[in-house]
Protein backbone atom coordinates (compact mmCIF):
# COMPACT_ATOMS: atom_id res chain seq x y z
CA UNK A 1 0.00 0.00 0.00
CA UNK A 2 1.38 3.39 -0.99
CA UNK A 3 1.03 5.81 1.96
CA UNK A 4 -0.20 9.22 1.18
CA UNK A 5 0.16 12.78 2.87
CA UNK A 6 3.30 15.34 3.42
CA UNK A 7 5.79 13.00 4.46
CA UNK A 8 5.10 10.68 1.15
CA UNK A 9 5.02 13.72 -1.27
CA UNK A 10 8.88 15.36 0.06
CA UNK A 11 10.14 11.87 -0.01
CA UNK A 12 8.67 11.60 -3.56
CA UNK A 13 10.60 14.86 -4.24
CA UNK A 14 14.00 13.77 -2.45
CA UNK A 15 13.54 15.58 0.56
CA UNK A 16 15.10 13.80 3.30
CA UNK A 17 14.22 14.00 7.01
CA UNK A 18 10.95 16.10 6.31
CA UNK A 19 8.78 14.09 8.30
CA UNK A 20 6.31 16.91 9.98
CA UNK A 21 6.01 20.89 9.26
CA UNK A 22 8.09 22.46 11.40
CA UNK A 23 7.84 26.67 11.82
CA UNK A 24 10.53 27.61 9.21
CA UNK A 25 8.25 25.84 6.92
CA UNK A 26 4.76 27.27 7.84
CA UNK A 27 6.91 31.17 8.18
CA UNK A 28 8.20 30.52 4.63
CA UNK A 29 4.80 29.32 3.32
CA UNK A 30 3.00 32.54 5.02
CA UNK A 31 5.98 34.59 3.46
CA UNK A 32 5.01 33.23 0.15
CA UNK A 33 1.24 34.07 0.58
CA UNK A 34 2.17 37.26 1.58
CA UNK A 35 4.24 38.25 -1.46
CA UNK A 36 1.39 36.39 -3.77
CA UNK A 37 -0.86 39.16 -2.48
CA UNK A 38 0.97 41.95 -2.36
CA UNK A 39 2.09 41.14 -5.97
CA UNK A 40 -1.90 40.60 -6.71
CA UNK A 41 -2.65 43.90 -5.16
CA UNK A 42 -0.21 45.83 -7.83
CA UNK A 43 -2.66 45.45 -10.40
CA UNK A 44 -4.77 47.67 -8.60
CA UNK A 45 -2.56 50.88 -8.52
CA UNK A 46 -3.43 53.53 -9.94
CA UNK A 47 -1.64 54.82 -13.18
CA UNK A 48 0.04 58.18 -12.86
CA UNK A 49 -0.30 60.74 -15.70
CA UNK A 50 2.76 61.65 -17.37
CA UNK A 51 4.95 59.08 -15.29
CA UNK A 52 8.00 58.06 -16.86
CA UNK A 53 7.91 54.67 -14.79
CA UNK A 54 4.86 53.19 -14.20
CA UNK A 55 3.69 52.71 -10.52
CA UNK A 56 3.53 49.31 -10.43
CA UNK A 57 6.80 48.81 -11.59
CA UNK A 58 8.64 49.11 -8.22
CA UNK A 59 6.11 47.62 -6.12
CA UNK A 60 6.30 44.23 -8.11
CA UNK A 61 9.70 44.15 -8.54
CA UNK A 62 10.12 44.12 -4.72
CA UNK A 63 7.29 41.32 -4.44
CA UNK A 64 8.72 39.40 -6.84
CA UNK A 65 12.42 39.34 -4.87
CA UNK A 66 10.35 38.98 -1.53
CA UNK A 67 8.61 35.95 -3.14
CA UNK A 68 12.27 34.60 -4.36
CA UNK A 69 13.98 34.91 -1.30
CA UNK A 70 10.53 33.16 0.38
CA UNK A 71 11.06 30.15 -2.01
CA UNK A 72 15.10 29.82 -0.80
CA UNK A 73 13.89 29.54 2.17
CA UNK A 74 11.21 27.28 1.62
CA UNK A 75 13.71 25.18 0.07
CA UNK A 76 16.31 25.12 3.10
CA UNK A 77 13.32 24.65 5.23
CA UNK A 78 12.60 21.59 3.53
CA UNK A 79 15.82 20.42 3.04
CA UNK A 80 17.05 21.46 6.97
CA UNK A 81 17.35 17.85 9.07
CA UNK A 82 14.65 17.58 11.60
CA UNK A 83 15.31 19.45 14.82
CA UNK A 84 16.26 16.96 17.52
CA UNK A 85 13.24 17.10 20.50
CA UNK A 86 14.15 19.84 23.27
CA UNK A 87 15.34 17.83 26.13
CA UNK A 88 15.44 20.84 28.32
CA UNK A 89 11.59 21.32 29.51
CA UNK A 90 12.37 24.77 31.54
CA UNK A 91 9.71 26.55 32.44
CA UNK A 92 9.51 30.11 29.80
CA UNK A 93 11.49 33.07 31.40
CA UNK A 94 10.03 36.89 30.15
CA UNK A 95 13.30 37.98 31.28
CA UNK A 96 15.53 35.38 29.21
CA UNK A 97 13.12 36.05 26.33
CA UNK A 98 13.63 39.68 26.48
CA UNK A 99 17.23 39.20 26.60
CA UNK A 100 17.68 37.25 23.95
CA UNK A 101 15.72 39.37 21.87
CA UNK A 102 17.25 42.30 22.68
CA UNK A 103 18.18 42.97 19.38
CA UNK A 104 15.13 43.14 17.51
CA UNK A 105 12.83 44.49 20.29
CA UNK A 106 15.56 47.72 20.37
CA UNK A 107 15.22 48.03 16.67
CA UNK A 108 11.88 47.84 16.36
CA UNK A 109 12.03 50.47 19.39
CA UNK A 110 14.20 52.90 17.01
CA UNK A 111 12.04 52.68 14.28
CA UNK A 112 8.97 53.44 16.12
CA UNK A 113 10.73 56.53 16.91
CA UNK A 114 11.94 57.06 13.34
CA UNK A 115 8.33 56.79 11.98
CA UNK A 116 6.71 59.33 15.05
CA UNK A 117 9.25 61.75 14.59
CA UNK A 118 9.29 61.79 11.15
CA UNK A 119 6.97 64.49 10.57
CA UNK A 120 9.07 66.94 12.62
CA UNK A 121 12.59 65.97 11.80
CA UNK A 122 12.23 64.41 8.05
CA UNK A 123 13.37 62.17 6.17
CA UNK A 124 16.93 63.41 5.91
CA UNK A 125 17.61 64.46 9.73
CA UNK A 126 14.91 61.52 10.61
CA UNK A 127 17.06 59.12 8.41
CA UNK A 128 20.38 60.18 9.86
CA UNK A 129 19.23 60.15 13.64
CA UNK A 130 17.50 56.68 12.73
CA UNK A 131 20.53 54.98 11.39
CA UNK A 132 23.18 56.55 13.31
CA UNK A 133 21.22 55.40 16.67
CA UNK A 134 20.64 52.10 15.38
CA UNK A 135 24.34 51.36 14.83
CA UNK A 136 25.34 52.61 17.52
CA UNK A 137 22.98 49.92 19.88
CA UNK A 138 23.87 47.01 18.10
CA UNK A 139 27.96 48.03 17.75
CA UNK A 140 30.55 48.90 20.35
CA UNK A 141 30.41 52.00 22.71
CA UNK A 142 33.80 53.63 21.34
CA UNK A 143 34.16 57.14 20.76
CA UNK A 144 35.65 55.88 17.17
CA UNK A 145 32.63 53.83 16.62
CA UNK A 146 30.47 56.83 17.32
CA UNK A 147 32.33 58.48 14.54
CA UNK A 148 32.27 55.81 12.36
CA UNK A 149 28.60 55.45 13.03
CA UNK A 150 27.79 59.32 12.36
CA UNK A 151 29.68 58.99 9.23
CA UNK A 152 28.08 56.12 7.59
CA UNK A 153 24.68 58.08 8.87
CA UNK A 154 25.52 60.96 6.88
CA UNK A 155 26.97 59.90 3.63
CA UNK A 156 24.31 56.86 3.42
CA UNK A 157 21.02 58.54 4.06
CA UNK A 158 22.44 61.83 2.25
CA UNK A 159 23.03 60.30 -0.86
CA UNK A 160 19.69 58.08 -0.39
CA UNK A 161 18.18 61.45 0.12
CA UNK A 162 19.75 63.18 -2.86
CA UNK A 163 19.05 60.05 -5.18
CA UNK A 164 15.38 59.87 -4.31
CA UNK A 165 14.58 63.85 -4.35
CA UNK A 166 16.88 65.10 -7.40
CA UNK A 167 17.31 62.28 -9.61
CA UNK A 168 14.02 60.61 -9.06
CA UNK A 169 12.22 63.51 -8.47
CA UNK A 170 9.96 61.56 -5.29
CA UNK A 171 8.78 64.00 -2.85
CA UNK A 172 9.69 62.78 0.93
CA UNK A 173 8.88 64.35 4.13
CA UNK A 174 10.41 67.56 4.96
CA UNK A 175 10.02 67.86 8.21
CA UNK A 176 9.49 71.47 10.65
CA UNK A 177 13.35 72.08 11.48
CA UNK A 178 14.71 72.04 7.88
CA UNK A 179 11.27 73.30 5.75
CA UNK A 180 11.97 73.50 1.90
Amino acid sequence: PVKAGPAALFRFFGIPGMRHLNVNVVIALLLLLGSGALYADTYFYNLVPGAIIGSKIWPRLVTVFLGGMSVIYLVQSLRAPAAAAATDKAAWNFTAWLKFNRNVIGCFALYGAFLFLLQWLGMLLGGMLFVFSTLCFLGPNTARSHLVNAAVSIVAIGCMWAVFKFGLGVILPEGEILPR
